[in-house]
């Protein structure tokens, strides 16, 4: 099977139609799409194996390739993962339990040249007060997400902005945990971050008492919501690489 990008445009389109309100768009009838289970050899070599031309500055960012051939690896894990905990005989992405944006920007999702990452709604923990927006672009994507007491932010880019100037500062910048995380302690809360496919991520963790709710006193919720994330959109021809 090749890379095109009406393969990804149902995951795409999935996050709004199972969640906006009917003043923002009328739902559409839905096809189940199988995950992807093969691909085509000489596309993924083109896919994987291409390099910027120029070094990226912060006035003019460079678009990183992006591993597709191991995105597909993943949702065919992430499929088999929910199928072992379902009656049902196959997993469809519109089954998979992400938050879901209602904004109708997320539309734009269908074109983002990144995977996009999204928590799961067990990880989040929150009851239907929250509100959730995704605001995508080519090269990068952000959620927000806001409750009571509570706002997270989820970031994806595949931009590179800058090379590191050394050894050290590279070494520095890769620091992480075994998990591949980086975790710090901000003034609201956590930050985490990560790079994974070729695109860096992150997420922010934020309370209105930092220092009495334990999604913001210890790093457990942050890194709970990155065990979760889930791939929910992306597609391979935007910004061919």
């Amino acid at each position: 099977m090749t890379y095109r990008s009406t393969l990804w445009a149902p995951l795409a389109a999935m996050l709004l139609v199972s969640t906006a309100t009917s003043a923002q768009q009328q739902p559409a009838t839905q096809t189940r799409q199988p995950v992807p289970s093969r691909l085509d050899t000489s596309q993924l070599t083109r896919l994987t194996t291409q390099q910027p031309v120029r070094d990226p500055r912060p006035d003019a960012p460079v678009a990183m390739s992006i591993n597709w051939g191991q995105v597909s690896e993943d949702i065919q894990l992430q499929a088999r993962e929910f199928q072992r905990a379902s009656t049902v005989a196959a997993i469809a992405q519109s089954d998979l339990p992400f938050a879901r944006p209602t904004n109708p920007e997320a539309a734009g999702v269908a074109d983002t040249g990144l995977p996009v990452l999204i928590p799961g709604t067990a990880a989040l923990g929150l009851d239907g007060n929250a509100r959730i927006l995704l605001f995508p672009r080519e090269n990068f994507y952000n959620l927000s997400i806001t409750a009571p007491g509570l706002v997270i932010e989820v970031f994806g880019t595949r931009l590179a902005h800058a090379r590191a100037p050394d050894p050290l500062s590279t070494r520095r910048l890769n620091a992480s945990d075994s998990d591949g995380y980086r975790i710090s302690q901000t003034e609201y809360g956590r930050e985490l971050s990560f790079n994974r496919y070729g695109a860096a991520y992150s997420i922010t963790v934020e309370c209105d008492g930092p220092n009495s709710d334990p999604r913001c006193r210890t790093d457990a919720y942050v890194r709970g919501l990155a065990d979760s994330l889930i791939i929910a959109a992306g597609n391979p021809a935007s910004g061919g690489q």
